[in-house]
């Protein structure tokens, strides 16, 4: 059994969740004694914090600090990631203390990262409310950075992973940027400065893939933001990965994940509105209001 009695978190995540706010939903105004932070997928509609409205248009991401007033209102369908957490006293509360309410983010690795945390928190492998905290300190952190107009890197994780070096750079950010288009071994190669062969023999030895299968994991990696947050069927998803057809994205996918892109899909679909908590010992209260027609 998993000893709850653990050394105090930094950043103690308490719940996270996927919502969606159909059209004419609201949150009412109301406020908490916990930090909150949602990211807006998609939609249109006003979120409200204090005496300040902001128009929802997609990629925004809110911070909402304890005890501040906030509540919303979907003029349309609203897709949200949520998660509710708490800070110990020191320099990464003062900072968020003094942050922006709101930073538009569109990165997608963003909503990666809030998934990671829902997954670990829905499946409670080991050591997970560290991790949890771990991943949501690194969020903040990057939030603060953004709010202070710091370059970022897209895809960051993946950058630190991968070594410092220039041919494996080049090739990888040809990859990110042409991954649409019918990309070759020998476009890579040229955008990396160097041979077919070489760069086959480089990808082998450094990160042991294929140039190839590096290009087809990252558009299996870019068809699983689509499948999560946009209405796009499959077909149009494989096309806009750069798969020629449905049925080549449905092959390769299956072999990757385990199960079809539908089945992904179904399963994404079904964790919606689905509490997850991190915290044993938190109650979320649920405040969203219907329009009054179902």
């Amino acid at each position: 059994m998993y000893n709850w009695f653990m050394p105090i978190l930094p950043v103690d995540v308490l719940w996270i969740a996927r919502y969606d706010y159909r059209p004419g939903w609201s949150l009412p105004l109301h406020s908490h004694d916990y930090i909150q932070m949602i990211l807006f997928l998609d939609g249109t509609g006003t979120f409200t914090i204090g005496e300040q409205a902001f128009p929802i248009r997609g990629g925004e991401l809110f911070l909402i600090r304890s005890g501040e007033t906030h509540g919303l209102r979907a003029a349309s369908l609203v897709r949200t990631l949520d998660v509710k957490f708490r800070v110990e006293p020191g320099e990464l509360s003062q900072l968020l203390g003094s942050a922006a309410r709101m930073l538009e983010w569109h990165e997608p690795s963003l909503a990666a990262r809030l998934e990671r945390i829902r997954t670990e928190g829905e499946q409670k492998p080991p050591h997970y409310r560290e991790l949890c905290s771990i991943l949501l300190t690194e969020i903040l952190y990057l939030y603060i950075r953004q709010d202070l107009r710091t370059e970022l890197s897209d895809e960051a994780s993946l950058d630190a992973v991968l070594p410092r070096d220039q041919l494996l750079e080049r090739a990888v950010a040809c990859v990110r940027s042409k991954y649409q288009t019918q990309l070759t071994v020998r476009d890579i190669a040229s955008a990396a400065g160097c041979t077919d062969r070489t760069l086959r023999l480089h990808f082998q030895n450094v990160i042991q893939m294929r140039p190839l299968a590096y290009l087809q994991r990252h558009r299996i990696t870019q068809a699983k933001l689509l499948i999560q947050h946009s209405d796009y069927s499959l077909k149009e998803i494989a096309e806009q990965v750069g798969f020629q057809t449905v049925h080549h994205f449905t092959r390769l996918f299956t072999a990757m994940e385990g199960r079809s892109p539908a089945v992904w899909r179904r399963e994404y679909l079904e964790g919606i509105r689905k509490d997850v908590y991190i915290n044993p010992t938190f109650e979320n209260r649920i405040f969203t209001v219907g329009d009054g027609r179902e």
